[in-house]
């Protein structure tokens, strides 16, 4: 049952990154169609010598702002929340008892 449960949940993990891995190269797709119809409207430019530079652009702000977002609002979220559960109150006052009668055993 158990190598059931792992391999299902590395199955869920590989999915997750398959699925990431996919909206980056439509993302990719919908700026080259971009860049097509900007010709459209008169802005003339080499899609070949754009389209690289600006995915790159487009991936590290990307990076950047998932850095930015896990530093300023996940951690702080995560602290908020933790202080505000009682029930991490309870197990954490639970763990430090435990922690305390193993102290003593030895």
């Amino acid at each position: 049952m158990k190598k059931i449960r792992d391999f299902l949940i590395s199955l869920k993990v590989y999915f997750a990154r398959t699925a990431s891995y996919i909206s980056l190269i439509n993302s990719a797709m919908i700026l080259f169609l971009l860049l097509s119809d900007l010709e459209k409207y008169g802005i003339d430019l080499e899609i070949k010598d754009w389209i690289i530079p600006l995915f790159v652009l487009g991936i590290i702000s990307m990076l950047i702002f998932g850095y930015l977002e896990y530093t300023f609002f996940f951690e702080a979220e995560q602290r908020k929340t933790s202080e505000r559960n009682p029930y991490t109150k309870d197990i954490i006052a639970r763990l430090d008892r435990i922690e305390r009668r193993l102290g003593k055993k030895k």
